[in-house]
């Protein structure tokens, strides 16, 4: 026996009701799952933002430009998996019995470790972060003993301003990652230390210091503070170098995305306009028109505050004209 309440069917028996679907059973069957999709602590590699529902287009693009630019440095390794396609296809046309054979042998051989050619599809791989217009692309650890993210996206970089070509459709920024921490400020100031010792050597020859500026983002975070982060991570840098915040040699990026913390050095940051491949790849004109559809002028940002002012005065007069005369109609 149950003591829900009961209703007849059509074929006269009756079954407890169980409340149906309202809003708040629909909100929970239908709402989005939460997840707990963020960049790994070991990670590297790079923060990727792209135009809103364009994201799968946009690490697609920028894997194989990394990649090009990879191996346009390292063309030995495009060598190598050449090879290794033409292997596989070549092992394709052998019966069964050879392949096993073969696969066999390679395993003794190499103690049944990985082959070390870089596929290119292993090289750099996509982490979904579970937000909206912004994607991490992981590096294989072993490319990144080669050469540094932060070094290959500013030679990605360098060739995209060179040539003025869009190389990508929907991708804005690429931001380096050298450092990964869990998002607090201890944490982040102790893992920037090395990556500042190693940029900024405190016995350096005179004439050789450097400037630097320390830039910091959030996204989905509200644990790290601006005021709080920045002046402790330029405390870090001796003092033969000096800060400049116009047009620094060297840029200290920190990028608080969800719980973790992402932190690289980077050079001619403000030259190359914020590490924007879009805009690298556009002419002045175009810079500017894309500037102005983005970031709307001082005077068009007055002018829509006074229209709001206007409009939100004209609903009030409205508003007390309606009470005027509702009061009337009720006198």
């Amino acid at each position: 026996r149950t003591d829900r309440p009961v209703t007849d069917t059509m074929g006269g028996e009756k079954r407890a009701y169980d409340g149906g679907g309202g809003k708040k059973n629909k909100k929970a069957f239908y709402g989005r799952p939460k997840t707990l999709a963020t960049i790994p602590y070991d990670a590297m590699g790079y923060i990727v933002t792209s135009d809103a529902g364009r994201e799968r287009y946009s690490w697609r693009d920028t894997v194989r430009n990394l990649n090009d630019t990879y191996e346009s440095i390292f063309p030995e390794e495009a060598a190598a998996a050449a090879a290794a396609r033409s292997e596989k296809v070549a092992d394709d046309s052998k019966d069964a019995s050879d392949k096993l054979a073969a696969e066999l042998a390679e395993l003794k051989e190499s103690g049944g470790d990985e082959a070390a050619d870089f596929a290119r599809a292993e090289r750099f791989k996509h982490v979904n972060l579970d937000l909206k217009a912004c994607v991490f692309v992981r590096m294989k650890w072993e490319a990144t003993q080669k050469i540094s993210p932060s070094e290959l996206a500013l030679r990605m970089l360098t060739n995209t301003r060179d040539k003025g070509e869009p190389v990508s459709r929907h991708t804005l920024r690429i931001v380096p990652v050298e450092k990964v921490c869990f998002a607090a400020v201890e944490d982040v100031v102790k893992a920037a230390k090395p990556l500042i010792d190693e940029a900024f050597p405190a016995d350096c020859e005179e004439g050789k210091e450097k400037t630097f500026a320390v830039v910091f983002n959030s996204r989905a975070n509200s644990s790290l503070r601006r005021s709080e982060l920045v002046p402790q991570i330029a405390n870090l840098v001796p003092e033969p170098h000096k800060v400049e915040l116009g047009k620094p040699q060297l840029v200290v990026l920190v990028e608080a995305v969800k719980g973790v913390a992402t932190i690289a050095v980077v050079k001619d940051y403000y030259g190359l306009l914020k590490y924007n491949q879009r805009l690298l790849s556009m002419n002045e004109e175009e810079r500017r028109a894309e500037r102005a559809r983005c970031m709307p002028s001082a005077k068009d940002a007055e002018d829509n505050k006074e229209e709001k002012k206007e409009a939100d005065g004209e609903d009030e007069e409205e508003t007390k004209g309606e009470t005027k005369e509702e009061t009337k109609e009720e006198t």
